[in-house]
């Protein structure tokens, strides 16, 4: 028994970490994945409790750590989201090798823009794990797509005109993280689409 109360300890510790890392590559049970995580915290509290109540110190202190790492993800601490960031950036890398088949997967769009051929494009688009957002996944050779508006090129801005909502994608800075390589993610409230098509 005590095996397992060591295990699920782990698990969730572990978890608000290792979900960033599984959000592109298991999207599909990523939503699973959460309610399970969640679902762990119910005996992990009655073990907690158990050992308080006997006063069994070690698994107090091992049980008191597992409550703050995994109360920490949930406190939005600086440190730690840049921490998880960077294990969705990871996952990510993982998720689009080889990066030739992740692009043609992709629905781009192509311009000349001062004399040189360039891509922008929507890649794909998940909102299972966070129900209010959509995670919007963009390829853009310009990298004009994480400027201010004002340092965007026509060119630029016509060819992001066939990706919605454009109000977001077009008219709106400071939106954009850096993936990877040519890669940015767009995070999308629902409410934003207005109406819009979600691809």
């Amino acid at each position: 028994m005590t095996r397992i109360k060591y295990l699920l300890a782990i698990f969730v510790a572990a978890g608000g970490y290792a979900l960033p890392l599984l959000a592109y590559s298991f999207e599909a049970s990523a939503g699973w994945l959460v309610w399970m995580f969640l679902a762990s915290w119910i005996p992990l509290f009655f073990f907690s409790l158990s050992a308080l109540f006997r006063r069994n110190w070690r698994a107090v202190a091992v049980f008191s750590a597992t409550w703050v790492l995994a109360l920490l993800p949930l406190l939005e601490v600086e440190p730690v989201e840049r921490f998880r960031f960077w294990l969705l950036v990871q996952g990510f890398r993982i998720h689009t090798s080889p990066v030739e088949d992740y692009l043609s997967r992709c629905r781009l769009t192509e311009f000349v823009e001062k004399g040189a051929k360039q891509t922008v494009g929507e890649c794909e688009s998940n909102g299972g794990v966070y129900d209010n957002a959509a995670y919007v996944v963009f390829y853009d050779t310009t990298g004009e797509i994480a400027l201010p508006v004002s340092q965007r090129t026509p060119e630029w801005m016509d060819a992001m005109y066939h990706y919605s909502p454009k109000k977001v994608l077009r008219d709106s800075e400071d939106r954009a993280d850096h993936l990877i390589g040519k890669f940015y993610r767009i995070i999308i409230d629902h409410e934003e689409f207005d109406g819009d098509t979600v691809y």
